[in-house]
């Protein structure tokens, strides 16, 4: 026997449960949590920072650079990679003929 009402008899308890669900997920049950989130990490960032006023201070200090002398040295960077200098590095006794079979 099937029972046509049992639809109908499930909807108001599926919307208050749907309800219930979404407020569940609108309430926020830490709000000392919240309010304290990533203190610590701006605690260690100012821990890190010895003097906050020196880039201000020592500004006239920097010497300035044109944009040709920054162009070469970036091309210089570059190619640097694509040829690397030889290195000087003796390896003894490393690798192949160590054992005779």
């Amino acid at each position: 026997m099937i029972r046509d009402d049992l639809p109908g008899a499930l909807t108001p308890s599926l919307i208050a449960l749907a309800a219930a669900l979404l407020c569940g997920c609108a309430a926020t049950t830490t709000p000392k949590t919240d309010r304290q989130f990533s203190d610590a990490t701006r605690a260690l960032f100012a821990q890190q920072v010895l003097d906050p006023n020196a880039p201000a201070r020592n500004a006239a200090l920097t010497t300035r650079t044109d944009g040709r002398l920054m162009r070469e040295a970036g091309v210089r960077a570059v190619d640097s990679y694509k040829a690397p200098p030889p290195s000087n590095i003796i390896n003894i006794g490393v690798g192949a003929g160590g054992t005779d079979r």
